[in-house]
């Protein structure tokens, strides 16, 4: 698997989404491991809202998580093969469209601009707002941020929508839920929104998926970003995804700063910090990150939670509980992790303050996008089947 090497600062806009990203994301779906499986699944279900809808009425759900970085990769693969399917192999998902233009010539082929709503959370980390604006790049996303409660964000989103492309509304959006999610269990592939939601289909090509599989993807050596050239034909050879770097430091599910904090099942020990083989180099002085296998920070990174019901361990609205589960340890105060529970430990007014907002703002992030909660939801809309 790939270390993750955030890209260079001086040059955000050189990893754009080609042709030959979409080629290996295909490749992976037609293997008989476990992720391919899983990949080949989740573009089946891309795939069949393409048809259904178009791409120009298809939308994602996109707010800098791990689990829509992963969709919004396979959104634009999907989309490239739906629009030139010569360039594809057909073995793999569905077979595409075959009124679909594939004449283009592969140095020309790049991304349509994909409709994209980003429901900005209160008090937002700027790590996630930063890595947002990266992606809006990365991937051609037609990004409009709205704030409030979500249903009305939503409405906001599709009335300026259909205001500004009139023959193109929103008919199906993306949303990068999983089964595992607080209230996910009953949710199918595609689902029409509960009634008092605006209206549009949404749709879960990661429902099945699991914690190890998101990370699988993400982590990949067969993925590649801003790779240039057509497969076989060499050329810049990006290897490997990004995703935000507050899951390097120990962060497994991303929110509100008011209650999202590093998963303390990821908080290192001391003996995993300065492993027997590094522990020379560190009496010496040798900077943290350039050893073998050292978390970041005093924090282990997202993909080495072993438990996969703790993903959302770090999600609290009481400070003191997530610190009373994490074990005494010095960690390194420049990191996200540490100057993030160092504020929470202060005990300060505005952090307590904070918390009890989140409680109330949180509410509305538990339940699946377009989705009642539980004890408030009615039998569906009369209007969108059962």
């Amino acid at each position: 698997m790939l270390q993750h090497q955030p890209p260079p600062p001086c040059s955000p806009h050189r990893r754009p989404f080609s042709l030959t990203d979409a080629q290996r994301v295909y490749q992976l779906a037609q293997r008989s491991t476990r992720l391919g499986t899983q990949t080949r699944a989740a573009l089946a279900i891309i795939d069949q809202a393409l048809d259904d809808y178009g791409h120009v009425s298809v939308a994602l759900s996109f707010n800098g998580g791990k689990d829509c970085t992963v969709l919004v990769h396979l959104l634009a693969a999907a989309i490239l093969r739906h629009l030139h399917p010569a360039h594809f192999p057909t073995s793999s998902a569905r077979s595409p469209p075959s009124s679909s233009s594939s004449s283009s010539s592969p140095a020309s082929i790049t991304l349509p601009p994909i409709p994209t709503v980003y429901v900005r959370c209160p008090s937002p980390f700027p790590q996630v707002e930063a890595f947002v604006t990266l992606c809006a790049t990365w991937y051609h996303l037609s990004l409009s941020a709205v704030e409030g409660g979500m249903k009305l964000a939503l409405q906001s989103y599709l009335d300026a929508h259909a205001h500004s492309h009139p023959a193109k509304p929103v008919k199906a959006i993306l949303v990068g839920v999983r089964r595992n999610d607080p209230h996910g269990a009953q949710l199918t592939p595609f689902a029409p929104t509960d009634a008092g939601w605006p209206d549009f289909v949404r749709v879960h090509p990661v429902l099945d998926w699991s914690y190890g599989d998101v990370w699988d993807f993400l982590r990949s050596e067969e993925l590649s970003l801003g790779a240039s050239g057509e497969e076989g034909e060499g050329g810049d050879d990006q290897r490997g995804l990004e995703w935000c770097e507050l899951y390097d430091y120990g962060y497994t599910s991303l929110g509100s700063t008011h209650n999202t904090f590093p998963n303390p099942l990821l908080r290192a020990t001391t003996s995993r910090l300065v492993p027997d083989a590094d522990a020379a180099a560190a009496a010496s002085g040798e900077d943290e990150a350039h050893g073998q296998g050292r978390p970041l920070g005093g924090w282990r990174p997202a993909w080495e939670l072993e438990d996969e019901s703790a993903e959302r361990a770090g999600r609290e609205t009481d400070l003191s509980a997530i610190l009373a589960r994490q074990p005494q340890h010095n960690s390194n105060p420049t990191s996200p992790a540490a100057s993030h529970a160092a504020a929470g430990a202060n005990g300060s007014a505005a952090a307590k303050n904070g918390a009890e907002k989140g409680a109330a703002d949180a509410a509305d992030g538990e339940t699946p996008l377009g989705s009642n909660p539980p004890s408030r939801a009615g039998s569906p809309h009369p209007s969108r089947g059962a």
